[in-house]
């Protein structure tokens, strides 16, 4: 024959130099996928192989090559083993291999150096060779995916036919067959060769195939699983161009969300539908897409289909297709959050405020009620260590004076206890048409003493015949109140009027005046709040704690109306406040 075996050894080296440079790329691009590091040791392996038998017609070196070619051939057809093994995420039985490694290279050995025989050391080769192949073809067979199927069928079909040529030569060995020289060139030396020549290239074809299928069945699989998170999320999606805003593809949850449909967004981009409540948000999330490669949280104002704005919170990122880069963005509509986030926030303020204001209260109770038990206590003690020489005139001023702050600190203890029963809830609101002159005149007779003794001129002049829908227990402690503070801050020989007025709303507006010392503008302003101390003595020294109107404006707002003082300083005051009317 005309074809030299070296040469095509020599070919041979060559093409597993080129297979050297294909699987180092698969290698490099595909570094997720087992399999490629393996094929590239195999190719490795099998251009040394060839370079050995080579190597092998140079005299000096034929003993040194006899040794390592056989082994390195064999290796290599391992490493594919492995490389399948592993390109389909299965564990590799090393342990076998291993067995099935020393088991061949101790033949190999011995055939070598105890027992020099080539055609043995080929029939052990080709044996092992046909054994690896079968086993390669048996597991790539049960290891198959769906997505490799027919890449692998192809392959497992080279396998067998890899096997069966070196079980072919295996038995025309064992049959007679000289192998003695190597490089002679018969069709039993070129056998072996074409078939790593073709088995090769084949392989390396099906292996190739088998990766571009996987990655393929992964961009599937990757791209279903996009789709399915991107059409099932409960946060409204959208795909845009970047550079125009453009429409792509967008959810049902956006759809739901901002009340587009698909034909609506058809063509369009964020912009002509208005979808931004400030058109300077988009700018922004692009600002931080381009400083930082993505968008995140990013706060912002919505308008849906019918015009109706939303809060939401938007996290975009760049992804590229087509080779074109396109935005991802995701609205989450927090709306309620928001709501509920401004109502905790407002509760938060009037419970800083209530803590504040009862912080306060307490702080004037302690002070109020201090002083009128300091005087109390002061007196007892005076009579107690003294009533033996005391006068009866100076007894009964004494006795006077107790009664007085008895009854000042059992008004301030009642008007503390109605405080605190109607900060919890504890005073019943039951309104009734009610008559209320007679009310009012019922309300004065606890005050009309007190009065008399300052010859404070008390005159109710509100309609005999006027009805209104109250509870009248609450009023007349508003009544009460309102005119013992009008006693309290009016000089002797001075006059309070109650009156009413109908207002055009139907409710009834129901008045005290005095002539009393008024108030500065400053205390008008700070009256009804618990949180500053508007309290002062009376014109005859009395207390005042400025509880009584804190309870007055509690029990008006009850009713639903209103509470409101007018005052100058040495004009008198003249309190006002709101109830419906029958």
């Amino acid at each position: 024959m005309g074809i030299d075996i070296k040469t095509i050894a020599f070919v041979l080296g060559i093409t597993h130099l080129i297979q050297i440079l294909v699987f180092i790329y698969q290698y490099r691009v595909n570094k997720h996928i087992k399999g490629p590091g393996w094929w590239l040791l195999w190719s490795a392996f099998e251009s040394l192989g060839f370079i050995l038998i080579i190597l092998r017609a140079i005299p000096s070196l034929t003993f040194t090559m006899i040794i390592f070619q056989n082994i390195v051939i064999l290796l290599g057809t391992i490493f594919i083993y492995i490389g399948l093994i592993k390109f389909f995420n299965r564990k590799v039985n090393f342990r076998f291999l291993g067995v099935f490694f020393f088991s061949f290279l101790m033949l190999h050995i011995y055939f070598i150096f105890i027992h020099d025989d080539i055609s043995i050391r080929s029939v052990n080769l080709a044996i092992y060779l046909s054994i690896i192949s079968f086993t390669t073809a048996f597991y790539l067979q049960k290891y198959k995916t769906k997505s490799t199927i027919f890449t692998a069928n192809f392959n497992i079909i080279i396998f067998i036919v890899h096997g069966c040529v070196f079980a072919y030569r295996a038995v025309l060995i064992i049959t007679g067959t000289s192998v003695t020289e190597v490089f002679t060139p018969s069709l039993f030396n070129f056998i072996p060769y074409f078939d790593a020549l073709i088995v090769s290239l084949l392989w390396t074809f099906g292996f190739i195939m088998m990766v571009n299928q996987r990655l393929n069945s992964e961009i599937s699989e990757a791209k279903t699983h996009f789709e399915l998170i991107f059409n099932t999320s409960p946060d409204a999606s959208i795909i845009t161009q970047i550079e125009n805003g453009l429409f792509i593809d967008c959810n049902e949850s956006f759809i739901k969300l901002l009340g587009y449909s698909k034909a609506d967004i058809n063509g369009k981009s964020t912009l002509n539908i208005n979808i931004w409540g400030n058109p300077d948000d988009r700018n922004e999330m692009l600002r931080r897409i381009n400083e930082y490669g993505f968008c995140e949280n990013f706060e912002c104002a919505f308008r849906r289909k019918n015009d109706r704005l939303f809060v939401g919170l938007l996290s975009a990122k760049i992804i590229i297709l087509q080779e074109t880069p396109h935005l991802i963005s995701v609205i989450r509509d927090i709306s309620e959050r928001k709501q509920i986030e401004e109502e905790i926030k407002l509760k938060n303020e009037e419970l800083n405020k209530v803590n504040a204001e009862k912080d306060k209260f307490f702080s004037i109770i302690a002070h109020d009620l201090r002083s009128p038990f300091s005087g109390f206590l002061g007196l007892t003690e005076l009579l107690a260590e003294d009533v033996q020489n005391m006068t009866m005139d100076r007894t009964k001023l004494i006795a006077q004076k107790m009664h007085e702050s008895a009854v000042n600190i059992f008004r301030l203890l009642e008007n503390l206890l109605e405080w605190s029963r109607m900060e919890h809830g504890l005073i019943h609101f039951n309104p009734e048409n009610i008559q209320l002159y007679s009310l009012a005149n019922e309300s004065l007779t606890m005050i009309v003493d007190r009065a008399k003794s300052k010859e404070i001129e008390i005159t109710n002049i509100i309609p005999e015949d006027l009805n209104v829908l109250a509870d009248s227990n609450i009023i007349q402690s508003v009544i009460r109140n309102l005119v013992s503070n009008a006693v309290k801050f009016t000089p002797f020989g001075g006059k309070i009027i109650l009156s009413s007025k109908i207002m055009t709303n139907k409710t009834l507006k129901i008045s005290v005046s005095d002539t009393g010392i008024g108030m500065s503008l400053s205390m008008l302003e700070n009256l009804f709040h618990l949180g500053v101390q508007t309290n002062r003595i009376g014109t005859d020294g009395e207390p005042s704690t400025g509880l009584g109107l804190l309870i007055c404006k509690g029990f008006i707002e009850r009713h639903g109306g209103k509470i409101w003082a007018e005052s100058e300083e040495g004009k008198g005051s003249d309190f006002h406040f709101t109830i419906p009317g029958k």
